[in-house]
């Protein structure tokens, strides 16, 4: 599953205002690191280079990093925080993962995914070589999707995807009800949102902050 996710801009203080205009949040601070009030799936606002990171769960970090690199990757030492066990690896084909043991109480096995929250992913990777490093590494079980190289992850939440196409980082869809509405919020606000295109479920848009973090919004049809 995808447990933890972290936004990261160069400048923290304007991406708070940013994503508090356009998806609400509200934050609990501690220095230069802002953990958003009821995110589920957990998320935060942290310094660096822009860019949003999510950590997929392990069971055990020091398996998974061994497994990494007998998959044929490459995996840092794992390092321990308050939050738990992470590591980050590579799949050997130009894709990276942020992987995550979490500590006792860290964890939401049944994240709301409410509006403003993350609500679904997609991972791109460049090759089927790197789609089976995934798939094995993650426990991943994957049904074909729609589009011509791309899988749904079974049973996973947030729900996600893989999509075998280049390796890149990890698409993040935030849920709004209205992406339109939202789109017109995220300029406003300085940064810039593509055109609302349908889906299978609903609606999406993809976007960047006006620090250049890039994510879609998301909403769910009304059934």
């Amino acid at each position: 599953m995808l447990g933890y996710y972290a936004v990261h801009a160069p400048d923290t203080a304007r991406a708070k205002d940013f994503y508090h205009a356009v998806l609400g949040w509200t934050y609990a601070s501690d220095n230069d690191y802002h953990h958003i009030e009821g995110s589920s799936p957990a998320g935060g606002i942290a310094t660096g280079e822009a860019g949003i990171e999510p950590w997929f769960v392990v069971r055990d970090i020091h398996a998974a990093t061994a497994k990494a690199r007998e998959l044929g990757g490459t995996a840092e030492e794992p390092e321990k925080s308050n939050s738990g066990w992470g590591a980050h690896v590579e799949d050997g084909h130009g894709g990276t993962l942020a992987i995550w043991q979490p500590a006792d109480g860290h964890t939401d096995d049944n994240p709301k995914c409410a509006v403003g929250d993350l609500f679904y992913f997609v991972q791109p990777v460049a090759n089927d070589d790197a789609r089976a490093f995934h798939t094995t590494l993650l426990g991943w079980e994957l049904t074909p999707g729609t589009h011509e190289g791309g899988y749904n992850i079974v049973d996973i939440a947030p729900p996600g995807g893989l999509f075998v196409s280049k390796a890149g980082p990890t698409d993040v869809y935030f849920r709004v009800a209205d992406v339109d509405a939202a789109a017109e919020r995220i300029r406003a606000a300085g940064g810039t949102a593509g055109p609302t295109q349908p889906n299978q479920v609903g609606q999406h848009a993809a976007c960047r902050d006006d620090q250049g973090v890039s994510f879609s919004i998301g909403s769910l049809r009304e059934s």
